[in-house]
């Protein structure tokens, strides 16, 4: 076309005015020329223009999935020996007389209770219960709690029994504990850190307190190590 209005420069000024069809039927194929360059130029944008990533289906929390589940006792057990009990009762009769001289009567009453109490846990085994967890939250029995109120989970054993800790939210229980197996142990640790966050160590300052006491302070002889 340019070569032809270059030999006709005619075409798009004097007698090619005088024609508008003429230039009409010049400029068209031009037009179609650009027009399908164009589009195969947005067609090789558009191939190479990164996919995006698949965002991951939404939980369907109508349908309650139970992830895992089993048995076991209600609380931490374990029976005491008899050198645990001299021990027990000798601490307790030392700090009874203290509190006698300085007239805390109430306390004397108070720490006898607290020994009794332990005692009875300590000789009546518990009964089995039914642990569940499930895409909703975690069950003990006819107790549960929903994911929303737990924020943290630790491992620590009590009685030498394993458990698992859970912190709350809630002004109470500021935790919950409930019993596992051994063998479950790393499954229940797959399943809940994609929930809440792990962390290595009780936060309670309490049970840090007990066992810094359990661990300087035994109340019972420990079996020797063999060399």
């Amino acid at each position: 076309w340019r070569k032809e209005r270059e030999s006709n420069p005619h075409v798009l000024s004097g007698a090619g005015l005088a024609n508008p069809w003429l230039t009409i039927r010049r400029i068209l194929p031009l037009c179609s020329s650009i027009s399908k360059k164009a589009t195969g130029f947005c067609a090789k944008m558009i191939l190479m223009e990164p996919k995006s990533k698949k965002s991951d289906p939404v939980e369907d929390l109508n349908e309650e999935r139970v992830l895992i589940e089993w048995v076991a006792p209600e609380r931490a057990f374990q029976k005491r020996e008899k050198d645990f009990w001299i021990t027990a009762i000798a601490i307790l009769v030392l700090v009874a007389v203290i509190f006698i001289f300085i007239k805390e009567f109430f306390l004397v009453v108070a720490l006898g209770s607290l020994l009794f109490l332990f005692y009875v846990m300590s000789t009546v085994p518990p009964e089995n219960t039914k642990y569940m967890i499930t895409n909703r939250g975690i069950y003990m029995g006819e107790a549960h709690y929903y994911w929303d109120i737990l924020e943290k989970f630790w491992f620590r054993p009590s009685m030498s029994t394993e458990m698992i800790h859970f912190g709350t939210i809630l002004r109470f229980p500021r935790s919950v504990s409930l019993v596992i197996n051994s063998h479950d142990k790393e499954k229940i640790k797959e399943i809940v850190t994609k929930k809440i966050p792990l962390i290595e160590t009780a936060p309670n300052f309490v049970d840090k307190l007990t066992d810094w006491f359990a661990k300087r302070l035994p109340l019972e002889s420990r079996p020797e190590k063999k060399s």
